[in-house]
């Protein structure tokens, strides 16, 4: 959250001083999926970010090395499948005469029952895995 709240409060300063800049909405969702993407992909190419280490849980490869840039990429984009197909429907929703706070809630409940069933989904991987983890050739391990 601290790495999205920099973005965006960056972006924001920039934004202030460009009066009348067109289409900031899309240019800052690019310049968080960018910023989180470089974060995470940093992290996961040294072994693990700063939650995995409180977790004591570090990411690799199946030969049991560090990450690559390529994979690593390769798991942020299927790490998306995490939030994107929810809010892809809340989206395609859009609620119209719903209040913001109602909105917000779907949202966020929409969210939270895809994680829970996504997570579930890795009870059904035979070595216990996330889905987006198996696809990628990456795997979580103790530290």
């Amino acid at each position: 959250m601290a790495v999205v709240l920099l973005v965006v409060a960056l972006f924001s300063l920039v934004t202030t001083a460009i009066p009348g800049m067109p289409h900031q909405r899309p240019l800052l969702l690019a310049a968080c999926f960018a910023v989180l993407g470089g974060y995470f992909t940093y992290c996961w190419r040294h072994g693990q970010t700063l939650a995995m280490h409180a977790w004591k849980i570090r990411i690799e490869d199946r030969s049991g090395r560090s990450l690559r840039w390529g994979r690593a990429c390769i798991r942020y984009l299927l790490a998306w499948v995490w939030v994107a197909p929810p809010l892809a429907a809340v989206a395609a929703a859009r609620p119209g005469a719903a209040s913001l706070s109602g909105a917000l809630g779907t949202a966020s409940l929409a969210i939270l029952l895809w994680i829970f069933l996504w997570a579930a989904a890795s009870l059904l991987h035979p070595q216990r895995q996330f889905w987006h983890d198996a696809a990628s050739g990456t795997r979580l391990v103790d530290s």
